[in-house]
């Protein structure tokens, strides 16, 4: 199970590649802000889906949606509020990476509100 408070390790276990951005985290903060790092973690993923590291984009895509599902309010909020409001659902640019997203991703998206990019916007 996820929790709150061992999000970051495990995020660290699936997507190894992300470890430097955790031990900088943790260098400049002295702890693990969680809504902070997973500011960290959608730059990261953008990286990745830019750079057209398909594989590295799916395992983090799979680690936030079975983070959605989590049983802990907290871990679901934490991806909810710090990853798919980060990702900048104004911006037609990024609608390529949204229709990527796992389901649960997608779900939440639509759950803020957010208007699916191929739908006319009139």
């Amino acid at each position: 199970m996820l929790t709150y408070e061992h999000i970051a390790d495990r995020l660290v276990q699936e997507v190894p590649e992300f470890s430097s951005v955790l031990h900088g985290h943790i260098t400049d903060y002295h702890e693990v802000l969680p809504h902070v790092l997973f500011g960290d973690l959608t730059g990261f993923v953008l990286h990745a889906h830019q750079q057209g590291d398909e594989e590295l984009v799916r395992r983090c895509l799979t680690f936030l949606a079975l983070a959605m599902k989590s049983a802990d309010a907290r871990v679901c909020e934490l991806v909810a509020v710090s990853f798919v409001e980060n990702v900048g659902p104004w911006d037609p640019a990024t609608a390529d990476f949204i229709a990527s997203w796992p389901d649960a991703l997608r779900d939440e998206a639509s759950d803020q509100g957010w208007r699916n990019y191929d739908q006319d916007p009139g």
